[in-house]
């Protein structure tokens, strides 16, 4: 239980919040990575037929930059968490 009620509020609100910008980067990040056209599936399709290795793409830079920064916070929060113990 909190002492002041808009603590609450304001935890959703910054949840929400944070939510919003990662659903916003993970749109960006796949949006601006090159789409493949009905040529390049062909050509693909050929290579896989006669026994070459197709062309993988590589995941968007900015994808591994949130992947490791979601990774780094939750580090920081569980030693933060286990070193300081809860506030109550």
């Amino acid at each position: 239980m909190q002492f002041f009620p808009l603590v609450d509020f304001q935890h959703w609100i910054l949840a929400i919040f944070l939510g919003f910008i990662l659903l916003i980067l993970v749109y960006l990040a796949f949006g601006s990575h090159g789409r493949r056209t009905e040529g390049a599936a062909e050509r693909d399709e050929r290579e896989i037929l006669f026994g070459e290795e197709p062309v993988k793409e590589a995941m968007p830079p900015i994808l591994i930059v949130v992947f490791l920064g979601a990774i780094l916070f939750a580090l920081g929060y569980f030693i933060l968490i286990g070193i300081k113990g809860p506030p109550f």
